[in-house]
């Protein structure tokens, strides 16, 4: 076999060691920033740690819901309320928010300490 094969496609330890240091710096990174976008959404208070997927998911529907609910010219409460028995009911339409675990999550939320009457 040709030497400059070997030094060409076989990294020095040195570089190994550096290239896995950067890797568990970047996975480190990726893991604070799930830590943080978990205390942005609605969790059931026995939970525990939401997997990296189900974060991912359930911020998409949140986030989808805040939006619906910023454009919304009607009432916050109760487009929420419409929205949750549409999709309850399995009425076309309902907003693809609506179809998530996050409805379930919804009533775990102290709604009358918001002002808001409590999602049924």
């Amino acid at each position: 076999m040709d030497p400059s094969y070997d030094s060409y496609y076989c990294e020095e330890p040195e570089e190994r060691q550096t290239a896995s240091i950067r890797e568990r710096k970047r996975m480190c990174s990726i893991n604070v920033a799930f830590i943080e976008l978990r205390n942005y959404i609605p969790t059931f208070p026995y939970e525990k740690r939401l997997s990296k997927i189900d974060t991912l998911n359930l911020a998409i529907a949140y986030i989808n819901m805040l939006d619906d609910v910023l454009r919304t010219p009607e009432d916050s409460g109760k487009y929420i309320q419409n929205c949750v028995h549409m999709a309850r009911t399995g009425q076309y339409g309902a907003p693809a928010w609506s179809t998530s675990d996050l409805l379930a999550r919804l009533n775990w939320i102290k709604w009358r300490r918001l002002g808001i009457e409590p999602i049924s």
